[in-house]
């Protein structure tokens, strides 16, 4: 598996970037079709400080787009989220890609001139209608580069290739998959996972966390109030194509109201029954030399029950492209732990019963760690944080 960040950086986008930061910078406002953003206002400033008073349009260009790109890097890093390439749309026209694909498609016989543009027959390839590759004034539209891009990736040698958009473009993926079906590709390629938007609720009120950004709302932003463990489980409580609502009251919050605190504390309670067996001078002996028959009220048979379709989750989730499996996985697995936690206790007075359940915590630590690293999801052996309090007698065991 490779994972590719592709930039939009070539077009007329980025020249009307560059005016609308070179605007902010000189303290005007940026033209009627520009970008007009308040976090254009901060990267003025930001600009000035480290070029000075004599910066060019081209030079707030590369500036500009260096920066851009330098924070999506780092911002996605405080997620854990890293790209094996990031793969320039400007490399595709510097190259001749873009006009390369063009003729090849031309020589297939798949497009043709209307209009003084040329077109691509993508309805002969089941999409609603024929699309165009090259507007009446000779620039070409973005099928024709992401056409470009998906064919020098193929190229590379990939042989499946899985893009993720938004919801916004869902009417160009049968224009991208008839293009490449065009230029020999399969059917149905690339496939196309469709993102559906984030809104973000306190108090059961919308919220813009972003003064800097005007109506944007940034990863950074987010961050900056949730840790990136809750950030990162809450993104995955759900299938990518769904509406999701985060409520930040619940993501920020210690307690077991937070879908990750519940997880996480699951985990770290378990280390912590480890700890106090140790300090109470109870080793778990090797698992070859332990007795499981003892293991028999429900909720132990539950929780083993939970552990054993650990496997058949992460296969389902990979074929289904959907981590919100494994993410219900992990939550429900903690949530059968904790109930477990507080009706058993598992250092207790008979000695193959403690040795029993001590290798019962043991595998539900190991699922739920391994589970959560699936998710890119920390797995600690103690919460920092304020402990939650449970009311059980059990707890005497550990936090």
């Amino acid at each position: 598996m490779h994972r590719e960040y592709y930039l939009n950086d070539a077009g007329s986008q980025l020249d009307t970037f560059a005016a609308s930061l070179m605007a902010r910078y000189e303290d005007r406002e940026p033209p009627d079709d520009g970008y007009h953003g308040a976090y254009l206002a901060d990267m003025a400033v930001t600009m000035r400080a480290e070029l000075g008073d004599a910066v060019t349009v081209d030079r707030a260009l590369d500036w500009g787009y260096e920066h851009v790109v330098g924070q999506l890097r780092s911002d996605l890093a405080r997620i854990g989220v890293g790209f094996d390439t990031w793969f320039s749309e400007r490399t595709l026209h510097d190259r001749g890609d873009v006009a390369d694909v063009l003729g090849e498609l031309q020589k297939v016989g798949v497009t043709f001139e209307a209009d003084g543009a040329t077109w691509l027959r993508s309805s002969d390839y089941g999409d609603q209608r024929d699309r165009v590759l090259v507007r009446s004034d000779g620039t070409t539209t973005y099928l024709a580069a992401d056409l470009a891009y998906h064919r020098d990736k193929l190229r590379r040698g990939w042989t499946h290739l899985i893009d993720i958009w938004g919801a916004d473009h869902h009417g160009q993926v049968p224009s991208i998959q008839a293009g490449m079906q065009a230029l020999g590709a399969g059917p149905g390629e690339p496939e196309v996972i469709l993102g559906q938007l984030v809104r973000l609720e306190r108090g059961g009120e919308s919220v813009r966390l972003s003064k800097r950004a005007g109506d944007v709302v940034t990863l950074a932003d987010i961050l900056d109030e949730v840790d990136p463990d809750a950030c990162r489980l809450t993104f995955l409580l759900q299938s990518v194509d769904t509406a999701q609502t985060i409520d930040l009251d619940v993501v920020t919050a210690q307690s077991m109201e937070n879908p990750v605190y519940y997880v996480q504390y699951a985990h770290a309670r378990i280390a912590s029954i480890t700890r106090h067996a140790g300090d109470a001078g109870v080793a778990r002996r090797p698992l070859d030399d332990v007795d499981l028959a003892p293991l028999t009220d429900e909720r132990e048979l539950d929780l083993l029950r939970a552990v054993h379709a650990f496997d058949e989750v992460v296969a389902e989730a990979a074929e289904f492209r959907a981590p919100y499996k494994v993410t219900n996985w992990v939550r429900d697995l903690a949530g059968r732990f904790h109930r477990f936690y507080a009706e058993c206790r598992v250092v207790t007075d008979d000695e193959e019963l403690t040795q029993a359940r001590l290798w019962l915590a043991e595998a539900v630590r190991i699922a739920l760690g391994s589970g959560l690293g699936l998710l890119g999801v920390s797995a600690p052996e103690s919460m920092e944080r304020r402990e939650p309090e449970t009311g059980s007698e059990a707890d005497s065991e550990g936090p």
